[in-house]
């Protein structure tokens, strides 16, 4: 047994990377002139922004023509990614790497062109099964140029619970359907019963056919337009293009890891529990090592696999660690160059690598989100000047029922706080840190489409972690069902281990879902709530805390707390219990908050 008592399995350690033995200067074809690679490199990212502009417009799921829950990329003949867009979702641009390197693999002898291919697999290359990915091979001139894809989230696909979302699940084949990497167009002919079993498996499934349309449509319009980069450019020049790119981003991300000191890190966040039907806390582990220009990212030492459904695929950890490292390195293009001085080391059958036949739907926000929480953690002791307290966990919500015969699945996540920095506040209500293309639905679309009324849409004051740079504040949703009985179910974390602050700083608001809110029925389903049945007039809180603060908070500026009062991010008894600050008549009384202060700092009890 270890730690919280989760049995460790004896599972196979397995070493991951992306990299070809370490090089501090990966080679640079020089005869591709310098503006012919920019406007080639920002023409690959045009190429994925239209893609996702085509997902946007033809798409029937509001998740992905108003959320923009999707994700897009292109990718090189070998499966490295080349290029994301301006909107894509960066936990599946991490993770659609091992989707195509895997069809490289399987599909090699066969594959050509007119093929298309489809697949929901995490444990090939993937999150949970709603988010579908269509990949199309692009030639030119009979040869294998690269890859486009496109990712999106499907409300629904199958599963016991409408949304597909099972937290309590034990095993995969009750959150839907699993669809490994398989032929949805040979040749350019579509194969029929790829189509059908699909249909036959998920709620909904004219509405799943017109999602899946639309990202067949969007791989389309990527071939079409790659072939005309070659048109006008040659193949030798954007294959060059490619190549190039990706050994610069290398050899800038090897540059900035270079420059952090040699050492062991530490870093450690945990799951408040793996369901109702399993309360034990699940601990993600990590020891972080910098060897020159490389990171090693050792989680051996995790739980092992939960009995439940937040557990993680290695595909989704290694994302995770992408996502963490390149957001504290915003200046490095975002491409398989990125991820090439990464090491991760997992073991098999463990919390951050299960294994079939592993429940794997609450994912993305549980254990996703600890990975990164665990990695910021020990990237925040090697670079001090970058440290960040932890952002809030993601919340996913779906509601299933009828209303005059009419079937409705509707998604909601929520908005959060990211952390305090070491000069800045954390960002208030945004969506998760591997989400940063998503948008928020808006709620005239959700009410549109849903029998549902929002009372209330807000910034949550209070619940950003204090700091001399406090975190930023969550967010706080009120809404109740209108009409017929409908199903509940929901996935999400931090009811109990709130976001972490960083050299002193506080955590962020603990997290929750409330039903009835404020009335004699009141009571809390939990963010692992599983099917919990809801009739008309019931209400539903969401509770999305802040990200925790850096510094000690009786450091912050009083000024920038009477700032935070006025906007409604801390009302006037948090200042004083948290900050020290007393706000009398709307403006900072100096010589209170001094002796308040003072007070506080020698451990005594706020004066009264």
């Amino acid at each position: 047994m270890h730690g919280n008592g989760v049995k460790q399995p004896t599972g196979v350690v397995r070493q991951f990377t992306n990299s070809v033995p370490p090089v501090d200067e990966p080679a640079v074809d020089t005869s591709l002139d310098a503006v012919t690679f920019a406007v080639l490199s920002g023409t690959f990212t045009a190429i994925v922004n239209e893609m996702n502009l085509t997902l946007f417009h033809s798409a029937l799921s509001p998740v992905m023509t108003e959320g923009r829950d999707i994700g897009g990329a292109l990718f090189d003949a070998t499966g490295q990614l080349v290029a994301q867009g301006d909107w894509d979702l960066a936990v599946f641009v991490g993770m659609l790497e091992f989707s195509v390197r895997h069809l490289v693999e399987q599909y090699q002898d066969t594959m050509q062109e007119g093929d298309v291919y489809i697949l929901n697999d995490p444990f090939v290359g993937g999150t949970h099964f709603n988010d579908v990915g269509v990949v199309r091979p692009v030639y030119a001139e009979g040869a294998l140029l690269g890859f486009v894809a496109i990712c999106g989230h499907w409300p629904d696909v199958g599963g016991q619970e409408p949304g597909s979302f099972v937290a309590n699940a034990r095993q995969h084949f009750q959150e839907g359907l699993r669809i490994p990497p398989v032929p949805l167009q040979v040749a350019g002919v579509p194969v029929p019963g790829v189509y059908e079993i699909i249909k036959a498996n998920m709620r909904l499934s004219e509405d799943r056919m017109g999602d899946l349309r639309a990202q067949v449509s969007a791989t389309k319009v990527g071939q079409d337009r790659l072939l005309g980069a070659v048109a006008r450019y040659g193949t030798a020049q954007v294959l060059q293009t490619m190549a190039n790119g990706i050994a610069r981003s290398e050899r800038m991300m090897r540059q900035a890891i270079s420059a952090m000191p040699d050492g062991v890190f530490l870093g450690e966040d945990s799951i408040d529990m793996q369901s109702l039907d399993y309360r034990e806390p699940l601990a993600v582990r990590l020891r972080m090592e910098k060897h020159g220009s490389e990171l090693v990212f050792d989680f051996t030492e995790s739980d092992g696999q939960a009995l439940s459904a937040c557990n993680s695929t290695l595909s989704a950890t290694c994302s995770a660690v992408y996502v963490t490292v390149k957001s504290m390195f915003p200046q490095v293009p975002m491409n398989h160059g990125c991820f090439a001085p990464l090491k991760v080391v997992t073991r098999e059958g463990s919390l951050v690598h299960a294994v079939p036949p592993a429940a794997i739907s609450s994912m993305a926000a549980t254990v996703y989100d600890k990975v990164i929480g665990a990695s910021i953690v020990a990237l925040s002791q090697a670079l001090p000047e970058l440290a960040v307290g932890t952002p809030y966990n993601l919340i996913n919500l779906t509601l299933g029922g009828e209303v005059d015969g009419e079937e409705y699945v509707a998604y909601l996540y929520s908005e959060g706080g990211f952390g305090g920095r070491r000069t800045k506040d954390g960002p208030p209500g945004l969506v998760s840190l591997f989400g940063g293309g998503a948008k928020i639905t808006p709620v005239e679309v959700m009410e549109r489409r849903y029998p549902i009324q929002f009372d209330q849409w807000a910034l949550w004051p209070d619940s950003a972690g204090p700091g001399r740079f406090r975190g930023g504040v969550g967010s706080r949703k009120v809404f109740r069902l209108l009409a017929g009985s409908a199903r509940m179910s929901c996935l999400g974390d931090r009811e109990i281990f709130a976001p972490q602050g960083v050299y002193g700083g506080g955590p962020g608001a603990r997290h929750g879902l409330l039903l009835n809110e404020g009335t004699e029925n009141e009571s809390n389903p939990s963010l692992k709530a599983v099917g919990v049945v809801l009739e008309p007039g019931d209400a539903i809180t969401l509770l999305a805390g802040g990200g925790g603060g850096y510094g000690d908070p009786l450091e912050r500026d009083p000024a920038a707390v009477l700032a935070d009062f006025q906007e409604g991010y801390v009302t006037a008894d948090h200042a004083r219990q948290v900050y020290g600050v007393v706000i009398t008549e709307g403006q900072v009384d100096p010589a209170a908050t001094h002796a308040l202060r003072q007070s506080m700092r020698a451990g005594k009890e706020p004066a009264q």
